[in-house]
């Protein structure tokens, strides 16, 4: 049985989340009156990400990376089907994200910009942590930026608490956010948002609970529901974008 490279760090990060061992970054709280005048920002490009279906307190998973491994293997169906409704909306995430963080954070008076794109090439790699913050930051490429904000998704998609029928799917986003003074040495704010809090362990971060529309007690629920969940991805990635802006705003 083979794992694609994404698979696989995926679940070597949520078996670390279930051992209590990728404790979130520490929150840093961004101070409005210190930086009044801040307005333009440099987004850096992302690490990939791909929608994905998960079980986390999946039942093969108690029997270590073995039974990980099997576990994962079971969810191979559900993410066909997930795949299948994403093409069939034309969904894609990371393009809802940055559209309604760019209005969001227009609205708090600041101006974005991507000049090196939404996501990262695969070379040269980039060296990041768990969460997927840099290590170390490249200076502004656009003369005007005043700020660089590092964004990347951790889990996105559909997430189970367990199998049980009181634990269903929702949709799920996981961002870690930091914003860096244009040097790229200064760190002026820090937070995780998760939108539908399903990972244990991982310490202090911004919580939103998800829309109880959106919720599929199981995999012939979530079926029968059609495109209805990627609507409902669709609503969890604005208001991931809209929260990370109020945390930003100075008003």
């Amino acid at each position: 049985m083979r794992l694609s490279a994404r698979v696989t760090s995926l679940l070597l990060l949520s078996l670390a989340l279930l051992g209590g061992c990728a404790t979130a970054p520490k929150s840093r709280p961004f101070n409005a009156a210190e930086h009044a005048d801040l307005k333009q920002i440099e987004v850096l490009p992302m690490r990939e990400t791909a929608l994905d279906v998960y079980i986390v307190n999946n039942p093969g998973a108690s029997f270590g990376l073995i039974g990980g491994l099997i576990a994962e293997a079971h969810l191979a169906t559900r993410r066909s089907w997930l795949k299948e409704q994403i093409e069939a909306k034309q969904f894609d995430h990371v393009e809802t994200f940055r559209s309604a963080l760019a209005e969001a954070m227009e609205r708090e008076g600041y101006t974005l910009s991507w000049p090196n794109g939404n996501v990262a090439a695969a070379k040269p790699k980039i060296a990041r942590s768990m969460w997927g913050v840099r290590k170390a930051y490249p200076a502004p490429s656009e003369p005007s930026a005043q700020a660089l904000l590092d964004v990347n998704f951790g889990f996105v998609g559909l997430a189970s608490a367990g199998s049980s029928d009181g634990a269903p799917y929702r949709p799920t986003v996981v961002l870690t956010a930091r914003l860096m003074d244009a040097s790229g040495k200064t760190e002026l704010f820090q937070e995780v948002i998760t939108y539908n809090n399903v990972f244990p362990n991982t310490g202090n971060t911004v919580l939103i609970n998800p829309d109880p529309a959106h919720a599929y007690p199981d995999f012939d629920a979530l079926k029968a529901a059609g495109t209805a969940p990627i609507d409902g991805l669709d609503q969890a990635f604005r208001r991931v974008a809209e929260r990370l802006a109020q945390l930003l705003s100075r008003s």
